[in-house]
């Protein structure tokens, strides 16, 4: 498997859904909270980590983009992912309903629609876009490989201005914005990862250089929440683009994301017991947000951890709640999908 695979890209994989992870404990966990001069010092160390792993979805689709387009297109890998989501949703509907979880709301026909129909409810935006995307994948994978570079860089360049120049500078909400939650975005983060496939990006071919857009971009991402906190508290005003610093489609992001996955792209390579080692957990990473995202689990474990109120710790405790709920759920999610893949295994070969 090693031998397949980039271990820096699949540490890099490994990584995103920690980032993910941390973004779903700080956001469902109450903890980002209006940087002022009121904030506590526990309010500032959440914004931080939150401008550090913003760019997590971004980084997920861009390794997409860079081994998609030069895979072969299987049907196969359709039914597996519908299979796998389902494994989440109705497992954990039956789990929850065994245990007397489940309220009354979440087994009216509406909600039972979400796991049995999660594609198409949009459970996991993330994994519907991602299956329109990959059942797109030869027609994309052509017409990036048979477009001239030139050409390529015209339309991502094209594409980018339209999706993130004018909604990161302009002072106004834009009707047409989906703040990346959208299939064009994600269209457009796969062709960025394609070229770097194809033909690299000059201007980040170091490892230095790859951290420091990351730097950057995080440290400018904090810096326009700051900002934009700092001046609605004074005026009221701009209330409508609060938080657009972290729209995944917002060019701080964007460079952030960017920046990271080329320091991984460019990095040296792992020793071969590490890489194997890696490249044999990478393949369960999706289970990572599978597990946390689930309807019956998105909103709860981070009151299990003792997040939400947790601004108030002292500041060890604080940062020892967010680690360890973030580590653990990662673990979790590991665990529950390689389980997920054995029984998999044994159904599918039967």
């Amino acid at each position: 498997m090693s031998k397949k695979r980039n271990a820096n890209v699949e540490l890099l994989r490994l990584l995103s859904m920690l980032m993910v992870t941390m973004l779903h404990a700080l956001g469902k966990g109450e903890l980002l909270v209006s940087l002022t001069g009121e904030t506590p010092v526990n309010g500032w160390i959440a914004w931080a980590l939150e401008a550090l792993s913003i760019g997590a979805v971004n980084i997920f689709m861009l390794i997409s983009g860079y081994f998609l387009v030069q895979s072969e297109y299987k049907w196969k890998r359709v039914a597996e992912l519908v299979c796998q989501v389902l494994f989440y949703t109705v497992g954990a509907f039956l789990v929850f309903f065994l245990a007397g979880w489940t309220t009354g709301e979440e087994k009216d026909v509406y909600h039972l629609l979400h796991y049995l129909l999660p594609i198409h409810m949009d459970v996991y935006w993330f994994i519907t876009t991602y299956l329109v995307i990959y059942l797109a994948l030869p027609v994309l994978a052509a017409g990036v490989k048979n477009v001239p570079q030139k050409q390529l860089k015209a339309v991502i360049l094209g594409l980018m201005v339209y999706e993130c120049f004018f909604k990161s500078l302009l002072p106004v909400a834009l009707e047409t914005d989906s703040k990346g939650y959208s299939v064009l975005w994600y269209f457009i983060t796969f062709l960025l990862g394609a070229y770097f496939r194809l033909y690299g990006f000059h201007f980040l071919n170091t490892v230095g250089r790859g951290f420091g857009a990351y730097a950057l971009g995080s440290a400018l991402i904090f810096l326009e929440e700051f900002l934009l906190d700092s001046f609605h508290a004074q005026t009221g005003r701009l209330s409508e683009i609060l938080r657009i610093n972290t729209n995944y489609n917002h060019l701080f992001v964007v460079l952030a994301s960017v920046g990271i996955f080329s320091a991984f792209l460019h990095m040296a390579p792992r020793g071969e017991r590490m890489g194997k080692v890696i490249c044999a957990i990478s393949p369960y990473a999706l289970g990572i947000y599978l597990l946390q995202e689930n309807v019956t689990l998105r909103y709860r474990w981070q009151k299990s951890f003792g997040l939400v109120g947790a601004l108030q710790d002292p500041t060890g405790l604080f940062l020892g709640k967010l680690f360890a709920a973030v580590i653990v759920m990662a673990v979790a999610g590991l665990l529950v999908d390689a389980l997920r893949a054995l029984l998999f295994r044994g159904v599918f070969r039967k």
